[in-house]
């Protein structure tokens, strides 16, 4: 028997360590292959974010500040053209 087919025969009796020896790249310097994949699922999720277009909690506050100011004036512009267009028609009937 050859020493390739001895090896094959020894992962066949024993599937476990064939694992071992298949993953054990991954389990170096106390690392698991958990940790493995956790550290590369971080790794995604943290490019993933990187894509995306976010602003930070302080400039995403003050456009809600400036949105709000911004709706306030509208609206305050809006009466003034109701009570304008109102006068515009008082005016149109007295002529």
């Amino acid at each position: 028997m050859s020493e390739d087919q001895y090896k094959e025969d020894q992962y066949k009796k024993d599937p476990s360590n064939a694992a071992s020896k298949l993953f054990g790249g991954f389990i170096k310097e106390g690392k698991s292959l958990a940790d493995e994949v956790a550290d590369n699922a971080k790794a995604v999720a943290r490019s993933a974010l990187g894509n995306l277009d976010v602003v930070s909690r302080d400039e995403f506050d003050a456009q809600s500040t400036v949105l709000r100011k911004t709706r306030a004036r509208i609206e305050q512009l809006e009466r003034a053209v109701e009570e304008l267009s109102a006068t515009i028609e008082e005016l149109e009937k007295r002529t």
